[in-house]
């Protein structure tokens, strides 16, 4: 039978197709129908009618790259999902895709493709699907897609076995200013039921999760509710005790560290395998902490990593620098942070900040780092006492930048419009050399 639907996937979207064909099946679609092409050279074989993807903004360049290819080849309908066609769909439309599936896009997807099956092309009846952005005699937006309960939907189609880490909660309380999480997902956490994550569970050998604050399982995100927490892993016991191992509080989730107490360090020292857990601290510097909104101090940070340590644990402590409010004194403060973690044994990570849509800071120039804080990345990385990616980083996030400040679009999300807290760079500019020229400007 002709393939008249194709998803091209990739490394970086598995997990997001997965839950989707699980989504699709469980509503009665037939995935059968639906052919996984998992390079490009694939996609063109299967000669599609209808193509998904779904990608990052950090993949926009090579994405473009292929729609256009299979535009020139294919005559087929482009359909996009993920962060970046939720935050910028016009962009994602004149990249070259025909459709942009806006927020949380299990049921949107469904009724999308029921659609197209039947009528071959986009049409008015697209209207009254929620969670699209298309152009039919101009730019129409039907409104942000929500799907409240994310966990009547299983983590992946059970026909095709097509597993992965499973997403146990969805959406985040405390509004980190450069995350997407919390203005796509909603401020609330939403959980998916004990039950449901054993019985997927058992369809993994290394049991692995995800979720923006794994500790905070079970609670509505901002606090510890210990009992659920432990009741969810004391209920993947059965499946440790038949072989299989369970990670908790690391890769590819983390914990935010005023959740890493003695309590929550106990419960994995009881109940699961890893024996080390990723913190996200984001700052050594108590400012820029306050301007990202993370909403916790230094001092949390390093009770976080001295608890750890005492309880047998390797931290592996995210650090974002080239934030757009950093000066020396907080690169400084960071700097010594990181130090203090590396001396006592913990890991440090180092991620340049990425400018990206859909969040407060979208606009936000990226910091040129200092010489200082160069040396040391650069030192630590060579003695293999930091990882992490910082160095590519900085190309990406300029050219990030560039094409979001160009293409500038307001964002609508969860809740709404997504504000914009990020001076811009003619006023950020004009701060600077206020700063550097005080008595100048009071005499002016």
């Amino acid at each position: 039978m002709h393939t008249v639907i194709a998803i091209r996937l990739t490394k970086n979207n598995r997990n997001a197709f997965s839950y989707l064909l699980g989504a699709l099946e469980k509503q009665g679609f037939d995935i059968n129908e639906i052919a996984i092409a998992r390079s490009f050279e694939d996609l063109i074989k299967t000669k599609p009618k209808i193509v998904l993807y779904s990608f990052y903004s950090t993949e926009v360049w090579e994405v473009k790259k292929e729609i256009q290819m299979l535009k020139s080849k294919i005559n087929a309908i482009a359909i996009a999902g993920g962060y970046h066609a939720s935050a910028m769909p016009r962009h994602t439309l004149k990249m070259g895709f025909d459709i942009a599936v806006v927020g949380e896009g299990e049921e949107t997807l469904y009724y999308l493709l029921e659609n197209l099956k039947k009528n071959k092309a986009i049409n008015k009846d697209l209207l009254t699907i929620r969670g699209l952005a298309f152009n039919l005699n101009g730019y129409k937006f039907t409104g942000f897609a929500k799907v409240e309960d994310f966990y009547k939907y299983p983590p992946f189609a059970e026909s095709i076995r097509m597993v992965g880490p499973i997403e146990i909660s969805r959406g985040c309380p405390f509004g980190c200013n450069y995350c997407q999480t919390p203005f796509f997902k909603g401020f609330r956490m939403r959980h998916r039921p004990i039950d449901q994550i054993v019985k997927h569970s058992r369809y993994l050998r290394d049991m692995r999760y995800i979720s923006p604050n794994a500790f905070a399982y079970g609670s509505p995100g901002a606090i510890l509710v210990l009992e659920k927490l432990e009741a969810l892993l004391r209920a993947l016991q059965p499946l440790r005790k038949e072989g299989r191992r369970l990670f908790f509080g690391t890769f590819p989730s983390e914990v935010r560290p005023e959740f890493v107490i003695p309590e929550t360090l106990e419960l994995l020292l009881k109940y699961a395998d890893n024996r080390k857990i990723i913190i996200g601290a984001q700052s050594g510097d108590n400012r820029i902490l306050k301007l990202m909104h993370r909403l916790h101090d230094v001092e949390t940070i390093k009770r976080a990593v001295e608890y750890s340590i005492e309880y047998g644990f390797t931290p592996i402590v995210d650090f974002i620098v080239g934030t757009p409010y950093e000066d020396e004194e907080s690169d400084r403060n960071t700097i010594e942070l990181m130090k203090w973690i590396i001396s006592k044994g913990g890991k440090v990570r180092a991620h340049y900040f990425m400018p990206l849509p859909g969040t407060p800071w979208a606009l936000c120039k990226p910091k040129p780092l200092s010489k200082e804080m160069v040396r040391f990345l650069g030192t630590m990385a060579r003695q293999s006492k930091l990882e992490g990616e910082w160095v590519k980083q900085i190309e990406l996030s300029n050219k990030l930048h560039s094409l979001i400040k160009e293409n500038y679009e307001e964002a609508t999300g969860y809740y709404g419009p997504i504000p914009n807290r990020c001076i811009n760079d003619e006023q950020t500019n004009k701060n600077d050399n206020q700063n550097k020229n005080p008595q100048k400007e009071r005499n002016n």
